[in-house]
């Protein structure tokens, strides 16, 4: 059974019954027919324009621009409640006054007089007073209603941002998967036109890192041993294509199990890395990744070839992480990437998402 769509109404019975006990509540309620008579008047009068408030005037009118006609509709709904209690109380009085003077003695006439203006003045004051209450039940209803208005639209806005959120998400991981592939298809096809022995492995590295991509990128989050591991064998995958010389590291410090992270993040600023840097004099790629507690540092510094690309596709990797990062680390990240005496150095700062 869900219960949720039981909740609103069961509080709207809940906050009626403490309106109607108010008075109870909060002084000491007279005694009497026609004190029982108003209260009841009034509590049925403001039940009523509360909800067609709430449920017509304001979703229809207010909401839609209509304030001449709300506040008319409004004006005439006050004049009507002041009219009614006005009638309704006149006629319980009348009532009264008939079961009393039926014993008692007969009441001279100026006496009469004054009593009879004492309740005119009573009457107007206990009408306006209805008026007031009136009142008051439609500014709690229009409150009511455009509280759950704002409140519904901000849930859709909310829902809306989310949707385009995952688009854009998945349209930067789409980006990065094909730039990752046809780097290592360049490779293998280096080390194919070598007829290097190497390319047999060269093809079985890149169908692990392609299953990694497969099963575990599409997630919004992955274990960070998973990442690390991905990682290390792309570089090892890039490797095979070096000369013995080169200088490639990978160190990692820290705990990173039990830890978790959005996929893909540090692959393309290692992809630049290879890219750029593998037909530099002394090629040399230092990739350092450290994790204490929740905070994450990922460091790489790159040699660049005299004679590296200048395609207008280099930058594309290293502007979907900016991006990417902007969509899931809002305010908890900072990088920075540079280049500087012929190398490229990068530096990024985050928080683990677990």
């Amino acid at each position: 059974m869900n219960f949720r769509k039981y909740l609103t109404p069961t509080l709207h019975v809940l906050a009626w019954i403490v309106v109607y006990f108010l008075p109870d509540l909060l002084f000491e309620a007279p005694a009497g027919s026609v004190f029982m008579m108003k209260r009841n008047l009034h509590f049925v009068l403001v039940l009523f324009f509360f909800y067609l408030n709430y449920f017509v005037l304001v979703p229809r009118l207010l909401l839609h621009k209509k304030q001449v006609l709300f506040s008319l509709a409004v004006l005439v709904a006050l004049v009507f409640s002041y009219y009614v209690n006005d009638f309704v109380m006149q006629k319980v009085r009348e009532k009264y006054a008939i079961s009393r003077m039926d014993n008692h003695k007969p009441i001279q006439a100026e006496t009469l007089m004054r009593m009879e203006r004492r309740r005119e003045r009573h009457r107007h004051v206990e009408n306006a007073g209805t008026v007031v209450i009136i009142m008051m039940g439609f500014f709690i209803s229009t409150i009511a209603r455009e509280t759950r208005e704002w409140y519904v639209q901000e849930k859709e806005r909310k829902e809306m941002e989310k949707q385009q959120l995952i688009s854009e998400l998945s349209f930067l991981k789409s980006q990065v998967n094909p730039h990752f592939l046809f780097n290592s298809l360049n490779g293998i096809y280096a080390l194919a036109i070598k007829k290097s022995d190497k390319t047999p492995d060269a093809v079985l590295q890149l169908s692990n890192l392609m299953r990694h991509m497969l099963y575990e990128s599409e997630k919004e989050e992955v274990a960070l041993e998973k990442e690390v591991e991905y990682l290390r064998n792309y570089i090892q995958l890039q490797k095979l294509r070096l000369p013995e010389e080169a200088r490639v590291t990978f160190d990692v410090e820290g705990d990173v199990a039990g830890k978790n992270i959005a996929p893909m993040l540090f692959i393309p600023f290692i992809e630049n890395g290879f890219k750029h840097g593998v037909d530099a004099d002394g090629v040399a790629i230092q990739i350092k990744l450290k994790v204490e507690g929740k905070a994450l540092t990922f460091d790489m510094m790159n040699s660049i070839s005299k004679a590296a690309s200048k395609d207008s596709a280099s930058g594309i990797g290293l502007t979907n992480v900016r991006k990417r990062l902007d969509l899931l680390y809002t305010g908890n990240y900072y990088l920075n990437y540079r280049e500087s005496n012929g190398r490229f150095i990068v530096h990024l700062q985050l928080k683990l998402i677990a």
